[in-house]
Formats: structure tokens, C-alpha cells, sequence
């Protein structure tokens, strides 16, 4: 499969189209789809109240992507981006051209090729990463330049974006909730982000966060 993905609508889905340029899926280990199918398998037939009231037999599994979470004394340093840690894989479960949760994979410790079913994500945060991610397909920069499709997050500050990664150039698209302390959906550069952060950060520490 050509690793370029334009992520709109059915492309979310199937990764099936081709493109100059566009966002693109990391390399994940393989075995992740599998692993999420087996996985339900052992869960309640009730978790799928938490999913639309679809069971994963009615539901896509989209491409993976990692989460990346940075702390607050980076933040408080000005660090945002290069210290960012990897974390879990997440796959977004699609009806039609939906999302209705996230399933949450991790590297198998004993097993460094292998992933592990690590959770269930049933919050509003699989919409609204799918709405980044359109929103994100208009930009000029997405026109010209392949990005790596990423999410980040710093929990002690309640602040989570799609991270469209690119050696050169980053763009950084926060989802709500914010909290009206920068703009859901507005596409910031790192520095920007961490004029931004820093302040929230370092309120943050003070008040004995981590």
C-alpha cells in the first residue's frame, strides 16, 4: 500500500488514493486490526452503547497513528515538540464517515513487534481528531508537503492537537476543549504553541501539577 493517505471522507477508510502530497499514516506494527477484533471479542456486547450502538462487526478500523504526550517542566522550558514522548497507537473506529471512538494499542513489552489492546476510547476526541484532520486537508502547506499524521497531548494543562509532523515545519491543530485559552481548530506553529503553553505550564507546576 503507498503510504500516502489523503485522509478525507472514504480515503480515511480504505487509504486507497494517491497524492503529490498529502498527510500520511506512520509505520505501525502489524497485527493492530487484529489485535482490536480479538479484543472485542473478550469485552461486554454492552460496551457498544459507548459506540454509537455499533458493535466493531458494523465498524471500520482506520489507519493507525501514535499519541505523543510532552510534560509541564518541558513546557516550562520552552520545549514543546523534541521531547515529545511516543505512546500508544490509535485507531479510529469509523461508521460510514464517522468516528465513534478510538481503540488504543500499545508495544507488547515481552515483544517489541507486537501490540497490545490497551484501551477504548469513547469521548468526543475520535470526532473531533477527524474534524482536524479535514479541516487540515485545505491547508496550503498539506498541498505542497507530505506530513506524518501525530497526536499530542499535555494532560496536566488539558491540552490535546493533531500534530502534523514534517522534519522542517510542524503544524500543531488543538481540539476542544480549551477553555477559551487558544483556538480549537486553528492551525499554531510549535513557537506559537509555546507562548501559549509555557504561561499554563508554569501555573500549573506551581500548583504542585506533574
Amino acid at each position: 500500500m503507498n503510504p500516502k493517505l489523503l485522509l478525507y471522507f472514504a480515503v480515511v477508510l480504505s487509504g486507497g488514493l494517491n497524492c503529490p502530497a498529502a498527510i500520511i499514516y506512520p509505520k505501525a506494527p502489524d497485527g493492530g486490526q487484529q489485535v482490536i477484533r480479538e479484543a472485542f471479542k473478550g469485552l461486554s456486547r454492552s460496551v457498544s452503547r459507548y459506540l454509537g450502538g455499533f458493535q466493531i462487526e458494523d465498524l471500520t478500523i482506520a489507519h493507525p497513528f501514535q499519541d505523543y504526550s510532552v510534560g509541564l517542566t518541558n513546557l516550562v522550558s520552552g520545549q514543546l515538540l523534541p521531547p515529545a514522548r511516543a505512546g500508544t497507537w490509535r485507531y479510529l473506529l469509523m461508521h460510514g464517515t464517522n468516528a465513534v471512538g478510538a481503540a488504543e494499542l500499545r508495544a507488547d513489552p515481552t515483544n517489541g513487534t507486537a501490540l497490545k489492546f490497551a484501551g477504548l476510547d469513547t469521548t468526543d476526541f475520535s470526532r473531533e481528531t477527524l474534524e482536524a484532520i479535514r479541516r487540515a486537508e485545505s491547508l496550503p502547506q498539506i498541498q505542497k508537503q507530505d506530513y506524518e499524521l501525530r497526536r499530542l497531548d499535555c494532560p496536566s494543562i488539558l491540552f490535546v492537537a493533531v500534530w502534523l509532523h514534517r522534519n522542517s515545519d510542524d503544524i500543531l491543530i488543538p481540539l476542544p476543549t480549551t477553555g477559551n485559552r487558544w483556538n480549537a481548530y486553528q492551525p499554531y506553529s510549535e513557537r506559537q504553541l509555546i507562548e501559549l503553553l509555557q504561561p499554563e505550564a508554569e501555573k500549573r507546576l506551581k500548583a504542585g501539577a506533574i
